[in-house]
């Protein structure tokens, strides 16, 4: 009987007269034959046997049932359509379905345009350019990080970092969007989640002499490391300003938190696990540290984006920055983001883009 309701929910969704529904079902049709062997994500997979394709008509509307169910229990699809009419261009709007797709289920039916093969022959190049053999061992032996020289790739910075990290911040460039989005000479930045520092100094170099960057980031591992890249590029380190406090949507309040390497989030209660740090707002920021304008603000902060917005209204409607704000860490990002930058200041455009072969660092752009 339960399954029987799940066919009758499927065949109302596939049926239904809206053109949104009928792209979603589109893509799941053309993708849901096929499906990838279990792997560690970024590993070299076995191309030989990467992708398999289900060839039994009853077996692919089974798969088809079994996705659609997930994808109705995990999104309001209103909801989804209302943010997806939100991007200004039809890459983003079609990225946005992929990136919902991709996330409603553990083993997802689509691969993002960012080709196994492409990535780690750029993984194993980018390793080579470690400085020496000396590495930093962080969070259980996981985080591994050697110190690299990025001239090679036009940028005049030294930094502890790793080959993952290079390919998405300094080759991808995941907080700029096409010639659309990106930091300007003169701009002032907010690097909200700053980690190691690699992102403030990108910026400090796109902004040169003219501008300058805030950069935000509260936990002790993370600056310890920060600590270290900051001291590698003495002249680049005069144009950033370390804020350590969490961004929110209001300031003086006490959160907690759980070590957890770059994705430390906060955690509504306290335990013997937990540590605390101090809030503050963009806008407070802002107004106590008499900035006199605002050009760029990045988020990557682990889940707070939507508070950390809610503390920037000021701020975004007095200057109109450009944005570059994530939306993978909540289930809801896709829908709640979209709308609340909208709501704030209607005159955005937005676009989107994922940045990864995995579930992460997909972001949201702004820009009037």
């Amino acid at each position: 009987m339960n399954y029987l309701k799940k066919v009758l929910k499927y065949y109302k969704f596939k049926n239904s007269s809206s053109d949104f529904i009928q792209h979603l079902m589109a893509l799941i049709n053309n993708c849901s034959c096929y499906y990838y062997p279990e792997h560690p994500q970024l590993e070299v997979p076995d191309f030989s046997k990467s992708v398999n394709i289900e060839t039994s008509p009853i077996k692919r509307l089974r798969r088809r049932i079994s996705f659609v169910n997930t994808f109705l229990n995990l999104y309001d699809v209103k909801e989804l359509e209302k943010s997806y009419n939100l991007f200004d261009d039809e890459y983003s709007k079609e990225m946005f379905l992929r990136v919902a797709l991709f996330r409603t289920s553990e083993t997802p039916i689509l691969r993002f345009p960012l080709y196994y093969s492409k990535v780690f022959s750029c993984l194993d190049k980018l390793s080579k350019l470690a400085i020496d053999d000396e590495e930093i061992v962080l969070w259980y032996d996981i985080i591994h990080l050697k110190k690299y020289n990025l001239s090679s790739l036009g940028h005049d910075i030294k930094l502890w970092f790793s080959p993952e990290g290079l390919l998405i911040d300094f080759v991808i460039e995941q907080y700029r969007y096409r010639d659309i989005v990106d930091i300007e000479d003169g701009d002032n930045v907010l690097d909200c989640g700053a980690c190691y520092g690699d992102t403030a100094l990108l910026s400090a170099l796109k902004n040169k002499q003219n501008g300058h960057v805030y950069a935000f980031e509260f936990m002790p591992e993370n600056l310890e490391i920060y600590n270290k890249n900051m001291a590698l590029n003495p002249e680049i380190v005069k144009n950033i300003t370390l804020v350590q406090k969490a961004v929110s949507d209001k300031s003086g309040k006490e959160i907690n938190f759980v070590f957890n390497g770059p994705g430390t989030n906060i955690h509504s209660e306290k335990s013997e696990s937990t540590f605390t740090a101090e809030t503050v707002s963009i806008d407070d920021y802002v107004e106590q540290n008499n900035i006199e304008k605002i050009d760029f603000i990045k988020m990557d902060i682990e889940g707070s984006e939507e508070e950390a917005l809610k503390g920037a209204v000021k701020t975004i409607k007095k200057y109109k920055p450009k944005l570059a704000i994530c939306a993978y860490h909540k289930d809801d990002d896709l829908i709640v983001l979209p709308q609340l930058i909208k709501s704030i200041l209607p005159e955005y455009k937005l676009y989107l883009d994922h940045n990864t072969i995995s579930r992460n660092e997909t972001v949201i752009y702004a820009k009037v």
